[in-house]
């Protein structure tokens, strides 16, 4: 839905802006803003302390109304590595949304913790990511810590927001690096084109970091162990493009160089998580063991 709105005063910022003349939260006006769904003076705005002056022009689109969503427990035969009474850590399968969306609301991860778990945290009946503190991408695989009660999701979310909590990916990836480790640090943010993908930007974007240790090498490709600090969309996958080296059936990011090969999805995989646990005042250490179809994809790539 597109309003436009011509400000009559000064604000200090784009967000309060929002919120005072369309009755939202500023949350949610800055949430907007970084969708790449506002425009000031028909020019992008991507940061909501942008100000406005008193005769700019403001077009926004606001996203649709969602109807509400019916969760439902599903079996999906979900692997639980660890549960205590206050989280739970799952080896979530390649294929599977985190969470519902319009279009998909039945086969998620969320289904399946419903099914799996006598307990998971949500905020009210309006909740539909219920248990979750941190995402991995449909196609991606591996490790996740699930909330089962509400303080320990915000406590988990802590940890994440603090980079607290340590993060290891298994990728395998196409190319023949010169180095053995790698460290990349740069801005990541929506890419100024293709706004569905993510980009390393000059200007803009938000700090990303990851340290690659090469594993394995082969023929054409290569296995890597990637430590994230930060934990932006898609960054990983990012990087590795970035780098020349596109984790393999990664056709958003990687093109044609990444396709080709032996498996149906990116070759990623979160297999170890550890942190200081909160609730039980010791150091906990998950790992997951690579998916058969990255343990095929070595196998041939070994030949």
């Amino acid at each position: 839905m597109h309003k436009r709105f011509a400000s009559d005063k000064y604000f200090k910022r784009l967000d309060i802006c929002l919120s005072e003349n369309f009755d939202i939260s500023r949350s949610f006006s800055s949430e907007i803003v970084k969708d790449g769904r506002v425009y000031l003076n028909s020019n992008e705005i991507k940061k909501a302390s942008a100000s406005v002056q008193e005769g700019d022009v403001l077009d926004i689109y606001f996203p649709e109304e969602k109807e509400k969503i019916q969760l439902r427990p599903v079996d999906l035969n979900l692997r639980v590595v660890y549960e205590n009474e206050w989280y739970a850590v799952v080896d979530k399968p390649a294929g599977i949304a985190v969470h519902p969306s319009e279009s998909n609301n039945n086969i998620t991860l969320v289904n399946a913790l419903l099914y799996s778990l006598e307990s998971v945290a949500s905020e009210g009946e309006g909740d539909d990511r219920p248990g979750i503190v941190h995402r991995l991408d449909k196609d991606t695989s591996g490790l996740l810590i699930v909330a089962k009660t509400f303080d320990a999701k915000k406590k988990l979310q802590g940890l994440f927001k603090n980079r607290k909590i340590s993060k290891k990916y298994i990728c395998i990836c196409a190319g023949n690096p010169i180095e053995n480790i790698y460290e990349i640090e740069n801005m990541v943010g929506r890419h100024p084109v293709t706004r569905y993908k993510m980009a390393v930007l000059k200007e803009g974007g938000r700090f990303a970091k990851s340290r690659v240790v090469v594993m394995e090498r082969y023929e054409s490709a290569f296995k890597a162990e990637v430590k994230i600090f930060t934990g932006r969309t898609h960054q990983i996958r990012v990087h590795m493009a970035h780098l020349g080296f596109p984790i393999i059936g990664d056709s958003l990011y990687g093109g044609k160089k990444a396709t080709g090969y032996p498996i149906q999805r990116q070759a990623l995989h979160s297999f170890s998580l550890s942190f200081f646990c909160p609730f039980e005042r010791k150091e906990v250490y998950f790992e997951a063991e690579l998916p058969a179809d990255m343990k095929k994809l070595l196998n041939v790539l070994a030949e």
